[in-house]
């Protein structure tokens, strides 16, 4: 037969079963090439089988072959099959070839492969995946402030569903984003955001981290628990007001988280650079504040009972974490019921000058207590003294139980007094310039204790003056004097000042100073420095 060839025993026996000629050639793998001889089905001998290079030689066909011990046993594909049992034809792909021959690749049989139906693709895990999708809260937990939804990782195309909620599970909105209500203060927030998945058929839902526990700027309130704007500005302040010797009470109240504390600060930028240029002067906000009330700054209450009737000016600050918010405020302490007089009295010689001489002052009480007064000191008790021939300026006006002015400090009530002497020489008569303003002059002629009474309205004051004689001649009693008992009518001039040479543009706005307002001043820095030392 020429050169044995190797050949496919299967592909053998399937021609001896069919009759036919079967060529197997260029059957190619990815290893090598494998021929099959054509064979002629006439010329095959059927009875016997056909032997190859890895076939075991053939044994009796009345004998039963002895099989091989399983370790030597070949191949299921090269077990030897008599003719008479070879399997009907079939469309079946040949069997693998032999472990030394080259194996045909899968994808020589494409019709072993069935393609999966577009139905039965298998689902994305959503729930792994949605892992993947975040959502995350811009903005700051602010009253006031706008929250925004920022969503990574769903499917832009397919749309957002957001839900909006606090830390108790009530939903505040539904849209991308939220603008933060007082009702929110020292609440979380949180925001779930439903969206789908590239790929994905139903949709995920993905909830945004907390927010930090809501805030709000500090803000003062009204007395109907509402924000207000009274005293935001110096040009607007909070008025408040009370009468010396009365209870009083205001709180400040404030909004905010975390919760406001309250102190006293300066209504004017300049007291406060003063109080920096100025230490050693010790002076401190609270210095401001109505005298004798208190301002608590654990509860922001002013309270206590006012005696010094004038204005105040004063800010109250509310401070919430590292923000605050300052009020303005304007308070009057109104004069209570007059008591008595209280007089006001100094020399009047060299008081339109501008020299730094030293002048006592003197103020006498309802009670007849007197008080001297320098330039810098004070002491209870004292007479009025005056030089022979010398004039006393004198001011007396109504006044309460604490010697607040009608009007108060800040304006006291100008009324001209009833003034007179138990000396009938004594020459009483509105102060020529100084008249309108209700000061009265007492010239002394001569030289001994003068009893002088002041009165005003349904109230007097008595008190002493020691009248030093001097080494000149007295000068000559005046005409007409009013007796003792008859006090001097006050002398007005319709309004005009006498002219004495005085430049009223220059020299009178001092004395008013002193006398009008000034002696209201002195009072209230005596009455200070007095309850300071009680």
């Amino acid at each position: 037969m020429g050169d044995p060839v190797h050949r496919s025993t299967s592909a053998v026996r399937r021609a001896c079963a069919v009759g036919t000629t079967v060529a197997l050639v260029g059957l190619t793998t990815g290893l090598g090439i494998m021929t099959a001889t054509a064979a002629n089905a006439e010329t095959l001998d059927t009875t016997q089988p056909v032997l190859s290079a890895e076939t075991p030689a053939p044994v009796d066909g009345n004998e039963t072959p002895t099989p091989a011990p399983a370790d030597e046993q070949p191949p299921a594909d090269e077990t030897p099959v008599p003719a008479d049992e070879a399997p009907e034809p079939s469309d079946e792909v040949p069997a693998p070839a032999p472990a030394d021959e080259p194996a045909a690749p899968e994808t020589t049989a494409p019709a072993a492969t069935e393609a999966p139906k577009p139905t039965e693709a298998p689902k994305p895990d959503v729930t792994t995946k949605a892992a993947d999708a975040t959502v995350t809260i811009e903005g700051t937990a602010k009253v006031g402030t706008r929250l925004v939804a920022v969503v990574t990782g769903f499917d832009d195309e397919a749309g957002y569903k957001y839900s909006w909620t606090d830390q108790d599970g009530n939903v505040l909105a539904k849209a991308a984003s939220y603008v933060v209500d007082p009702t929110d203060v020292r609440k979380t927030i949180t925001v779930a955001v439903t969206g789908t998945l590239p790929g994905a058929t139903e949709p995920s839902t993905v909830t945004s981290e907390a927010t930090a526990a809501v805030t709000q700027t500090p803000a003062f309130l009204g007395e109907d628990g509402q924000p207000t704007t009274a005293g935001a500005t110096q040009d607007s302040p909070l008025e408040l007001s009370t009468t010396a010797g009365d209870t009083f009470s205001h709180t400040f109240r404030a909004q905010g988280f975390p919760e406001p504390k309250y102190s006293v600060s300066w209504f004017y930028d300049e007291d406060a650079d003063y109080a920096e240029e100025f230490p050693e002067d010790e002076t401190a906000p609270e210095d401001e504040l109505p005298w004798d009330l208190e301002f608590d700054a654990s509860t922001g209450e002013l309270s206590g009972t006012a005696t010094l009737a004038m204005g105040y000016e004063f800010a109250i600050t509310a401070t919430s974490g590292t923000e605050s918010v300052t009020q303005y405020v304007s308070m009057t302490v109104e004069a209570a019921a007059p008591l008595g007089v209280e007089v006001y009295t100094t020399d009047r010689a060299g008081l339109f000058d501008d020299g730094d001489e030293e002048r006592t002052s003197w103020i006498i009480e309802p009670d007849g207590t007197i008080y001297t007064l320098g330039e810098d000191d004070f002491l209870v008790g004292g007479r009025p003294t005056i030089k022979q021939g010398g004039t006393l300026i004198i001011q007396g006006g109504l006044v309460d139980r604490f010697g607040n002015p009608m009007g108060g400090f800040d304006n006291p009530t100008t009324e001209t007094p009833t003034v007179t002497s138990d000396i009938a020489s004594d020459v009483i008569a509105p102060d020529p310039e100084l008249g309108d303003f209700g000061l009265v002059n007492v010239t002394f002629p001569h030289a001994s204790i003068h009893n002088l009474t002041v009165a005003a309205g349904e109230f007097s004051t008595s008190f002493a003056v020691d009248v030093q004689p001097t080494a000149v001649a007295g000068i000559a009693d005046p005409t007409p004097v009013a007796p003792a008992a008859a006090p001097v009518a006050p002398v007005t001039t319709g309004g005009q000042l006498a002219y004495t040479g005085s430049d009223t543009t220059d020299a009178l706005p001092w004395a008013l100073g002193l006398l009008v307002a000034g002696a209201g001043l002195i009072g209230a820095r005596f009455a200070r420095r007095r309850r300071a030392q009680r």
